[in-house]
């Protein structure tokens, strides 16, 4: 359940209030975006959520990189103090850990209602180059589903990409989605897959995090 409540309150994608004025946002691509804060990150051995990339939270960097979105969503059991809480809807799977798919089925239902043309920006929290990941798939030319970026291997990056809503909320709802393959789930969707080589590595170890000057929170 949203901790803000869900986002149906907030303004159609292509506008927000500012000082009381309707106000045209100026972002290209998805007008919604939708952070995945991580699991238990078991291996990490700390919360990616919290980890610090030159004195910013990674939510907190992937936040920033999504300004402009008409509502960011943010699946967190809490958010980083660095984050302020006003700019974003938090929202988590039930049960916890249900892991990645769970939270994407959580993000979406913590939107406003669906429009026909909606599309969705979805990342993992643990981009250490979000800012350039954003960017390129705001420019994206989109396939029938979406695009995602590729990485060195030429792997899809499902949780580096921009979706159609109606396509991305489909294929989440079609099986119960705790503990469902992201692969299994998303891979089927007809995307533009966008070589980004650097924009894609995501941090799920310690030796990862440091090789990208990532650290810890201050305790």
């Amino acid at each position: 359940r949203p901790d803000q409540g869900t986002a149906a309150h907030l303004e159609a994608p292509a506008v927000r209030r500012r000082h009381g004025r309707v106000v045209q946002l100026s972002v290209n691509g998805a007008a919604y975006a939708i952070i995945l804060g991580g699991g238990r990150s078991a291996r990490m051995g700390h919360a990616k959520r919290d980890l610090m990339l030159h004195g910013r939270s990674l939510v907190a960097r992937a936040v920033d990189a999504c300004q402009g979105r008409a509502v960011v969503v943010v699946v967190s059991p809490e958010l980083p103090p660095d984050v302020d809480a006003g700019r974003v809807v938090l929202t988590y799977e039930d049960p916890p850990f249900g892991g990645p798919v769970a939270g994407i089925a959580a993000g979406l239902a913590a939107l406003p209602p669906a429009r026909a043309d909606d599309q969705v920006l979805l990342l993992a929290c643990d981009l250490a180059q979000v800012a350039g990941a954003v960017a390129r798939l705001d420019l994206a030319v989109l396939g029938p589903d979406g695009a995602c970026l590729v990485d060195a291997e030429d792997t899809p990056q499902y949780l580096t990409a921009r979706y159609r809503r109606a396509a991305l909320s489909s294929a989440v709802s079609s099986a119960d989605p705790r503990n469902r393959s992201v692969k299994r789930t998303l891979g089927g969707l007809r995307l533009t897959l966008i070589p980004a080589v650097g924009l894609t590595a995501d941090l799920d170890t310690p030796e990862e995090a440091a090789a990208a000057g990532v650290v810890p929170p201050p305790l």
